[in-house]
Order: structure tokens, then sequence, then C-alpha cells
């Protein structure tokens, strides 16, 4: 389903918030030889003391959570080596597509992707499991997870496909409801709401079991189709919505948190495997602290763009029959353990991770 449908087009400005596209430059061939200069090496050169430069890209814009969590990760390494290894983010102008990013990395064509999990679903069915609703409870649930048991053995699939590396989770934030005329404040509201949704098995059977009527649109039609009363609601976090721009035709967010979206950050298995054992520590570390940056960072400022927008006279709810909403879509959980053997267990992962 990737390019990442929530950020084909968008770009966050932190503090700002200011749009911008997935497109524009600063790559360079002189980057791209030094990117790769570790890597052609093959895994028998010690680079302990050589200097490097690591290229990572994504597929949003400069200023979004993306690139905030790149940009960490390169503050991080940069620091973490003295300066030794450089860290060039390309912030949606190396690809605007992240399968495509995907395919670069594990063709050694480039050292580090900042991706969705939706771009792995192809080489890691299990990693569909985080389209499940209410899969966690809250951020420190998602905290223990990724970070333990669960996270791992996603992490250990990736890295078992030939050429990739998993080196650890960042984030693509909680999504809540946001609708154009009804409030949505109990899950006897979503009844005949046509909600905007991906095309993908798991969000489609969530809608249905709610009582909504899922509606296939793509990313860029959200606008239109909310303004012109195709779909009454999608989903998406707050920030999104805001650089997307559909947050000017709804007037409604339901702050319910019922799905969580999760990214990967993945490297070359060649050129890692090239690193010193040093190098390695140093890089899986640093990515490891800088997805946790980024999650801190989204709740943080996701919220707080709810709250604008709240004093801005949206109608905001924040419902509190969440039991009656995990009632309804028990179901969904049925099917896709049926569909999906693995998924049952990995659920329990999560919610032993509290």
């Amino acid at each position: 389903m990737k390019k990442r449908w929530l950020c084909g087009t968008m770009a966050l400005v932190i503090g700002a918030m200011a749009m911008a596209g997935c497109s524009g430059g600063n790559s360079s061939s002189s980057a791209s030889a030094a990117g790769t200069e570790a890597a052609d090496s093959g895994s028998s050169v010690d680079t302990s003391g050589a200097e490097m430069t690591i290229r990572v890209a994504h597929v949003c814009g400069t200023g979004s959570p993306y690139d905030y969590g790149a940009n960490a990760f390169k503050k991080l390494v940069e620091e973490g080596s003295d300066g030794r290894i450089k860290v060039e983010v390309y912030a949606g102008d190396m690809t605007t597509d992240e399968v495509e990013c995907v395919e670069m990395v594990q063709n050694n064509n480039l050292e580090i992707g900042w991706v969705g999990t939706g771009a792995l679903g192809g080489f890691v069915p299990d990693l569909g499991i985080f389209e499940l609703p209410f899969l966690f409870e809250d951020e420190d649930n998602v905290n223990k997870a990724l970070e333990g048991e669960f996270g791992n053995s996603l992490l250990e699939q990736l890295s078992a496909v030939d050429g990739i590396t998993g080196l650890g989770f960042h984030e693509d934030g909680w999504r809540n409801i946001l609708t154009k005329d009804k409030t949505i404040n109990t899950v006897d509201d979503m009844k005949g709401v046509r909600m905007r949704t991906m095309q993908n098995e798991v969000c489609v059977a969530t809608y249905e079991a709610l009582g909504a009527t899922p509606v296939a649109l793509a990313s860029g039609e959200q606008f239109t189709g909310l303004q012109n009363g195709v779909v009454d609601g999608t989903d998406n976090s707050a920030l999104y919505a805001v650089a997307d721009g559909y947050i000017e035709v709804v007037n409604n967010i339901c702050d319910i948190h019922h799905y969580y979206s999760s990214g990967i950050i993945v490297a070359s298995s060649k050129w890692y495997e090239g690193l010193s054992e040093e190098d390695q520590k140093l890089v899986k570390e640093s990515a490891i602290k800088a997805g946790e940056e980024q999650r801190a960072w989204f709740l943080e400022n996701d919220e707080a763009k709810i709250a604008e927008y709240e004093e801005k006279g949206y109608t905001v709810t924040r419902p509190t029959d969440i039991d009656a909403w995990k009632e309804k879509v028990a179901p969904v959980y049925d099917k896709m353990y049926a569909a999906h053997p693995t998924w049952e267990g990995l659920v329990e992962m999560v919610r032993a991770a509290k």
C-alpha cells in the first residue's frame, strides 16, 4: 500500500507545522560515493576509526515526524563518533516511494531507510498486525512492546530477509477519527458514517464491525472527498491532518487512538555487516534512541495540535466507552487470527508488555 499514504505529499515544519511536498533536493553524487565506500569494501574490513558518510532517506518532507527522527539519528551518530561519521538526511528528494526506498536499501544502493511498516509487509506479513484496532493500550504499552519480545520478533523476521537489517522502530503516530458534520462520542455514533479508509482487509473489517461504511479513497483525495460529501470522515493524527490540509474541511476530532501506526529503520545488510562491531553498535543504538525520541515528540506535538484546534472552536471528544469499542471490533481479531495464525501469539506478547 506504500508510498506511505500518510506522508506522500506531507511535511510538518516543526513548531509552525508548515506544509511542504515530499520533493526538492539536496542529494549529490559526492554523497552517494561517500556513502557506499564502506559498503563496497565488504564485511572483512574493520571500519573502526575510518571516516564515512551514511545516507538516510525517507519519503516525507523537511520537518516531518519522519524527518525529526532521521535527524535525531544524525545527531546521535555524529556526536557518538566525535564527527568521524557524517549522516546526510534525504527528505523526500531521493525517492517518494517507500517500497522503492526499501529496495534501494536491499540492493545496497542506500545505507538506511526510514520507512513505515506498510512498505515492509510484502517481506514480513506479520507486520500487518499494526493495522489491528486497539492493539496497544497507550504509549507505555507501545514502548514496552516494541522494545521487548514483540518488537524483537518482528525485527528478527525482517533481518532474515536477504539484504535487509532491521535496526529499530520509529513512529507514524496514533490515529483519531475526524468528521465533517457528525460528532463521534460513543461507538454507536459510528453507525452509518462513511469512513475513508485504506483498501486494507483489516481496516475495512474494522469499520464494518463498528457499523460504519468504509470507502476506499486515495490519500490525496481526502480533502475533496470530505468537502464534497463522498465521505463523512477519515482517520489520522492531527499533525498529518493539518499538514495534508483536510483539517480545514472537518469540524470534529474524536481523540480515541484506535490505531497505532509504526515504522522501522532499515539498513542495507551488506553495508551494516561491513562495519566494525563498534560502529554497528553505534548505528543500532542510535537508531533505537532516535525512534524513542521520535515517538515521544510525536505524542506531545499531536496532543498539542488537538488542543490548538479545540481552542479554535473544533469539537473535540474523548470517548470513555472504550470497552464498548473494543467489544465491537473483537470479531476482527478472530477473523485475522484465522487468516494469519501467527498474529494471536504476537498479540499476546503485546498484552503482556505492560
